[in-house]
């Protein structure tokens, strides 16, 4: 079964711009949006872990797709 969720509108997620990306309140990385059209899926090229614990996960350069409404974000 499919959960049921807002699509993001392509104008609240810009490709290029950094963001801190959490889950459930915690901070994870901050990443670059490379590809966003609009929906739920968009691809994000990591700049660098929220902490110390995250760094074995994220490391900066790593690129890969996220299902946007899985997330929290600020825009840096």
């Amino acid at each position: 079964m499919k959960p049921n969720h807002d699509k993001v509108p392509v104008t609240e997620f810009t490709p290029g711009r950094s963001y801190r990306i959490a889950m459930h309140g915690d901070p994870l990385y901050t990443a670059v949006v490379t590809k966003f059209h609009g929906g739920c899926w968009a691809t994000v090229r990591v700049e660098q872990a929220a902490t110390d614990e995250f760094a074995r996960v994220y490391t900066p350069g790593m690129e890969f797709d996220i299902k946007v409404a899985n997330y929290e974000f600020e825009v840096l």
